[in-house]
């Protein structure tokens, strides 16, 4: 190997990979987060009011935001000590360059986030049974695979509905609908 040949320059972590998609939906999940406490408080007399859900939903996605970016700091900063510490020749070098350029850009987890943020979008302007269900119907096919779907859409739409009765008649918080008139409204003005 000549002496001037180098190993190819790593990228800063913040940088490389699906990080920046990462800090786009931290970002997208702390904004929607400030949104859902700045509409009203949580509780009302000891009641749960329109923001609590909101709220869940925007703290659940930032929690899981940061301990993605969590992880893609500590996996960039194990593989830099990892290859500081090996004595591998150019070739291995530039395959195992080759092996971070082919990783998968989306991770199960940064998957997740996306459509957690969708499903955030998606929130107020589908009500909430339709967004639900197909956040729920994606989330089965995320992790369970695209087997036995059918099924899989049925309960999504059965645990969606579940939580339409529980927040509306248990706790008494009522939630967005999707209302077919107000979209054709706008849409034919």
């Amino acid at each position: 190997m000549p002496p001037s040949a180098s190993p190819p320059a790593r990228r800063h972590w913040l940088l490389s990979g699906a990080t920046p998609l990462t800090l786009v939906m931290t970002a997208i999940s702390a904004l929607y987060l400030i949104s859902a406490f700045q509409m009203s408080p949580l509780l009302d007399n000891g009641r749960l009011t329109a923001s609590f859900f909101p709220a869940l939903i925007g703290s659940i996605a930032l929690v899981l935001c940061v301990a993605q970016l969590v992880s893609q700091q500590r996996a960039s900063r194990d593989s830099r000590s990892n290859e500081s510490a090996s004595t591998e020749t150019a070739n291995d070098d530039a395959s195992s360059a080759d092996g971070d350029a082919s990783s998968p850009l989306f991770s199960p987890a940064l998957r997740l986030m996306l459509v957690t943020a969708l499903y955030i979008l998606a929130f107020s302007h589908l009500g909430y049974l339709l967004s639900s269900a197909l956040y729920i119907f994606a989330v089965m096919l995320l992790f369970a695979g695209r087997d036995k779907w059918v099924s899989k859409a049925v309960i999504a739409c059965a645990i969606s509905a579940l939580g339409y009765l529980l927040f509306e008649q248990l706790f008494n918080v009522h939630l967005p609908t999707f209302e077919l008139s107000a979209l054709v409204a706008t849409s034919g003005g």
